[in-house]
């Protein structure tokens, strides 16, 4: 089940990501939000999609309070994921499905239309590459909710889960610009590097 590829690659770079110590975790995380605010699309946007870490992604709630923020909540009912707007993390989150924080139940989910059309997505990924590959966890939970986004789709990683290639599936969606603690990476047409 799966591409074994895939599998392979995802192991290898959880165990990179997983072999950061906390105090390196905790500087990367300050830099990637130092970076994320430095993205032009970021900046001019007024709702945006984020995540809760699940320990060993890069934490972005340091950003809370900037912009109307929205978290993934998954719907037992459809199988995928929605998203919820967040004011407060200490009181509207709980324990969700895979362990991880989600926006609590009776919090209204936002319109599939309002987060094709408002949403810039700041999504995690077990690994990027330059052509804006995004190897994600196997699911394709964040592939079909990106499929109708109009706005930028940003990969947020650490610098260790770089790759140069990666491979790819006519269903799974590339993002515009990958984030790590040292640069903002545009996978777009231009192919430029952004250097801190």
């Amino acid at each position: 089940m799966g591409n074994p590829e895939k599998r392979e690659l995802r192991r290898q770079f959880l165990a990179r990501r997983a072999a950061l110590s906390a105090p390196e975790r905790r500087a990367a995380d300050a830099e990637i939000c130092r970076n994320i605010r430095r993205l032009a699309c970021y900046r001019n946007a007024s709702c945006v999609a984020i995540y809760a870490t699940d320990g060993e992604e890069p934490d972005l709630f340091s950003l809370f309070g900037e912009k109307r923020f929205f978290l993934p909540r998954y719907r037992v009912a459809g199988k995928c994921y929605e998203m919820v707007e967040i004011h407060d993390p200490a009181s509207e989150l709980a324990r969700g499905k895979f362990g991880l924080l989600e926006p609590l139940p009776e919090l209204p989910a936002a319109e599939s239309e309002f987060i094709a059309a408002e949403l810039l997505f700041l999504t995690p990924a077990v690994a990027c590459s330059r052509q804006g590959i995004r190897l994600g966890r196997g699911g394709g939970f964040y592939d079909r909710m990106l499929a109708a986004v109009r706005r930028p789709v940003v990969g947020v990683i650490y610098s260790c889960q770089w790759s140069e290639n990666l491979p790819w599936e006519p269903h799974d969606r590339k993002v515009d610009f990958v984030v790590t603690e040292k640069e903002i990476f545009e996978a777009r047409e231009k192919q430029k590097t952004i250097n801190g």
